[in-house]
């Protein structure tokens, strides 16, 4: 949100910028299994996120489509430890050469051009699975930045592109070894590393106009998510307390359907 003030911002989760200047590509990193990293201090805006719930950024992705129709934004949504991945727009073709499954980043990753040349793995080993998918996050980043690169026409058009990352190998890694560990350790100050690398290619890459974006979360509170309703068929209970045998779950929306 840009706006003007007058007087100073107590809160360090705001900046005051410029009202007509929105950025051309909006990038949302979200690191699972940690509450913060040790990011260089005086190099972020930050603020602590209480009580976090799980989101996500589809309603930004639809909103940006139904406001830029004919621009064809770039959108790009993926979770490389579940293999999803949401391509929309002109993403199709910018990223059509991105590994997405985690056999084409391993396959990748033993390639000359990776990024093992270039990292400090000390304790990390290229055949565990855990530091596997470690590695083969980081190589994703490398890989978007590196294509985006290739298509420096996208930070000229009109409409905002998003970017939208799930991390999950600090989470896997403090399971694995523990958070006291040297393992998570050494992955931390890498990740550290590459994030502030992939935020100031990507910021460079969209002639400063974009903003970067890092969640990190240690776990989501799902107690404060709102329960919905569903339509789906409920389960028979085996033993119904009604003659008439109908599956029941206070919890959630009864919709009865009644043609006449």
């Amino acid at each position: 949100m840009v706006f003007s003030v007058k007087e100073n911002l107590s809160w360090p989760g705001l900046a005051v910028g410029d009202l007509f200047h929105r950025p051309r590509a909006t990038l949302m990193v979200m690191v699972k299994g940690v509450d913060k990293l040790a990011l260089p201090s005086g190099s972020v805006i930050s603020y602590l996120l209480e009580s976090a719930v799980p989101f996500g950024l589809d309603s930004v992705a639809n909103s940006i489509h139904s406001l830029f129709p004919e621009e064809i934004p770039v959108v790009l949504q993926l979770v490389l430890s579940e293999e999803r991945v949401y391509l929309v727009g002109k993403a199709n073709s910018v990223f059509e050469d991105l590994s997405v499954t985690l056999g084409q980043v391993h396959y990748h990753l033993f390639q000359e051009n990776s990024i093992l040349s270039s990292l400090p793995l000390n304790s990390l080993s290229r055949n565990n699975g855990v530091d596997l998918l470690f590695l083969s996050e980081l190589q994703v980043l490398h890989d978007i930045s590196s294509l985006v690169s290739c298509h420096k026409h996208l930070a000229k058009d009109h409409s905002p592109d998003l970017y939208s990352l799930e991390l999950a190998c600090l989470d896997e890694t403090g399971k694995h070894y523990g958070e006291d560990s040297e393992q998570f350790r050494v992955a931390s100050n890498i990740l550290v590393d590459i994030l502030q690398k992939f935020a100031g290619d990507m910021y460079n890459l969209y002639g400063g106009n974009a903003v970067v974006e890092l969640v990190t979360v240690k776990s989501f509170d799902t107690s404060l998510v709102r329960k919905t309703g569903t339509i789906f068929e409920a389960k028979q209970m085996k033993n119904p307390a009604s003659p008439c045998n109908l599956a029941y779950n206070f919890e959630y929306l009864v919709i009865f359907n009644i043609i006449l």
